[in-house]
């Protein structure tokens, strides 16, 4: 799997790296339930696609894994953050931020990592902010 995760804080930090796959969706979508089930706590998330080489994935496959992520129960406001240095990368994080559908969950993509992590770290209504 094209991907590892390192948890910082009260962020996961997810590293992306090859070509991602439908089965790296579907991958993802199964550990990021568990790791809250480890954590007891809701983490912000940061997505870096530095390594990424590609996607080969149909668009079907985007919408799928939104309407997985809709019916998760996310039960407090979270965020994630994309950092997309390529249009390749920035086109693909905004199609799933598009895609959404979870109320408790944003979505953002930023051009930097030090922008994620700034946004990340910002209050939101009903919990603390990352570290507090």
């Amino acid at each position: 799997m094209p991907f590892t995760h390192a948890i910082e804080d009260r962020v996961v930090h997810i590293r992306w790296s090859g070509v991602l796959t439908q089965g790296d969706l579907e991958g993802i979508g199964k550990l990021m339930p568990q790791l809250v089930r480890q954590l007891g706590f809701v983490p912000q998330v940061l997505h870096t696609y530095d390594a990424v080489t590609g996607c080969d994935f149909p668009p079907l496959a985007v919408y799928e894994h939104s309407e997985q992520r809709r019916q998760l129960h996310i039960p407090q406001p979270s965020r994630a953050a994309s950092v997309a240095k390529t249009a390749v990368v920035r086109d693909m994080a905004r199609v799933f931020q598009l895609l959404n559908r979870n109320p408790n969950l944003e979505l953002e993509v930023f051009a930097t990592e030090e922008a994620a992590r700034a946004w990340l770290l910002e209050p939101l209504a009903g919990r603390e902010p990352a570290g507090g």
